[in-house]
């Protein structure tokens, strides 16, 4: 009989221990400073997600009371670029771990914006931050209506009109001497 209870007992740790892998928590990098913790299920009672450098600093320590799956995001682009590791721990211990190293991506050396201001009139907005050239290409559907090359090399903001435009819409497309070429919108 002794040995039966001991078997019981053993079995019952061996199953709570895979209970908590079988739990459904995901740990991912998003975007360069960006993380997101995601259960795929409701957790058992309160999670805390605990973010840490490589000094085992506590950046951060979130407490999350949910009773039903969710995600949810991190932005770390405050911190400076390095080695962080997330940890997701609820009442049995740490169910995650995950490490990840962040960057900063560089700021895009042109800026692009199109605004729709009605009366078949848009405003573009380049900013190029290199002083390179800039040409500007409009097309009606798939014909190109207008070019224009723009003398002040550190940007542009000008107002469009466009007559009879058809169907298919209105495409701006941005180009400049550093090899940056973009559509910047289809309306």
């Amino acid at each position: 009989m002794k040995k039966l209870f001991t078997l019981l007992f053993v079995a019952g740790i061996a199953a709570g221990a895979f209970a908590t892998e079988n739990i459904a928590v995901q740990i991912r990098q998003i975007e360069p400073t960006k993380v997101a913790v995601a259960f795929n299920e409701a957790p058992q009672g309160t999670v805390i997600v605990k973010i840490t450098d490589t000094e085992d600093r506590v950046i951060m320590r979130d407490r999350i009371n949910k009773e039903e799956a969710f995600a949810k995001k991190y932005d770390l682009k405050a911190l400076p670029e390095g080695t962080y590791s997330v940890e997701v721990i609820d009442q049995s211990g740490v169910l995650r771990t995950a490490t990840f190293d962040t960057f900063v991506a560089e700021a895009p050396a042109v800026y692009t914006r199109v605004t729709p201001m009605g009366d078949n009139q848009y405003r573009l907005l380049v900013s190029n931050l290199q002083a390179k050239d800039i040409e500007v290409l409009i097309y009606d559907g798939n014909q190109l209506i207008h070019t224009e090359k723009v003398d002040n090399p550190q940007g542009l903001h000008k107002i469009y009109t466009i007559d009879r435009a058809n169907a298919d819409g209105i495409n701006f497309r941005v180009k400049t001497g550093t090899g940056f070429e973009s559509f910047v919108t289809m309306l």
